[in-house]
């Protein structure tokens, strides 16, 4: 979708007083599979992450994550984007606010983002960054970082959200154990096949429980808007990404019309004019930014605000490690989103799983008091993950 609209507002300042880094590290992370997966974007053996370490002066250190997953050699690139951009322009330097940082680095990059032709990984490598500064902050005022954001309350709701190598129905019955009462399915094809998915799931779950499917762009845009209606009787909570993100305005208009449930989108969306203009063509009901891919905290928190202002629901994208979970869940929470939910994996996850101490319970993550995104990263349990960019 291409519009033309005015940016989004700049986030507003939070005031550390003098906030000067010292350093910038990424540490590129790669685990495998063991087996070979495929889904409509192409085929991996493994999964990445790639994490962000910013210390100050004082000794202070943040946690960030960079978005990267696919294709996966991109955690290489985009590590040596902070290690050879990022960390010699921000190393020394003295910022107001994370904010004003973010503002910099995005400021300082446009000529290479037009050099490059790489909007997208210059993108996740400030955002992630970003992300890294707002922990750092957050510990600095002794607070967590939702209420660093002015939120009033350290839950979120979260949903199960299952992988293509997931296998669906026993993954849906372990997680419903558990007290999840939403869920996210993934297929791709034509409508035959997304109601193979669909329909036995729906048995399995009930009519209380909210089902989502996400087709990660691979439905052809008039077999979607001929068919989509045929989905009618499985309830779905929301349709994700049937068609790409850049298809003509007219288009979603039209699946939007035929569609008997909330289209949803926005993790593929990356600079803040985008945004404002699916908020104001209106196709999409449910809005799912990813704070790693694009805007970290700082972007990340106007634009929440917006969503929720226009009464969209907000659901923030999220499939990747620890830093990344956690600052979404953050946000979402200092939103105040009455509707919001988090996205979840509930697939094997080691480089995940080796640094986040808590997993969702009920169907609910919280967030607590520690500083910060709460997160303690020990890079010797890393180890083994661990890759040279």
């Amino acid at each position: 979708m291409t519009f033309d609209a005015a940016p989004l507002e700049a986030a507003p300042p939070r005031v550390l007083g003098n906030l000067r880094i010292r350093s910038l590290e990424a540490f590129a992370l790669e685990v495998p599979l063991g087996r070979t997966v495929a889904n409509p974007v192409l085929a991996f053996s493994s999964s990445v992450a790639l994490l962000i370490r910013a210390l100050d002066d004082d000794g202070v250190e943040g946690w960030g994550e960079v978005w990267c997953n696919f294709p996966r050699f991109g955690v290489r690139h985009r590590a040596r984007l902070v290690s050879e951009v990022f960390a010699p322009m921000l190393s020394g330097r003295s910022f107001a606010s994370p904010a004003e940082a973010w503002e910099a680095m995005t400021s300082a990059s446009r000529i290479l983002r037009l050099q490059s032709g790489e909007p997208g990984p210059i993108a996740a490598a400030i955002a992630g960054i970003d992300i890294a500064l707002c922990d750092l902050a957050a510990k600095r005022a002794e607070q967590p970082l939702w209420r660093w954001l002015g939120g009033a309350r350290g839950r979120v709701r979260v949903y199960a959200s299952l992988g293509r190598a997931d296998p669906a129905l026993p993954t849906l019955e372990r997680w419903l154990a558990r007290g999840f009462t939403a869920f996210k399915l993934r297929s791709s094809g034509a409508l035959a096949d997304h109601v193979a998915v669909v329909r036995p799931a729906r048995t399995l779950v009930g009519d209380a429980c909210e089902l989502m499917l996400d087709v990660n762009s691979s439905w052809d845009p008039e077999l979607a808007i001929a068919t989509v209606g045929e989905l009618r009787e499985h309830a779905l909570a929301w349709l994700e990404e049937p068609i790409p993100a850049d298809e003509p305005a007219e288009i979603w208009r039209r699946l939007a019309r035929a569609a008997p449930m909330p289209l949803a989108g926005g993790e593929n969306l990356i600079t803040a004019a985008t945004f404002d203009a699916v908020l104001a063509e209106g196709s999409l009901a449910v809005l799912q930014p990813d704070i790693t891919k694009w805007g970290g905290i700082s972007g990340g928190m106007p634009l929440a605000r917006r969503i929720v202002a226009s009464g969209r629901r907000f659901c923030p994208h999220m499939f990747t490690g620890a830093p990344g979970v956690l600052a979404s869940a953050h946000l979402l929470a200092a939103a105040d989103a009455p509707d919001g939910m988090l996205e979840f994996g509930v697939g094997p996850n080691p480089a995940r799983d080796a640094m986040l101490d808590r997993v969702p319970d009920g169907g609910t993550l919280e967030l607590g008091e520690a500083p910060g995104l709460g997160l303690e990263v020990d890079l010797r349990r890393l180890a083994p993950y661990l890759v040279q960019p």
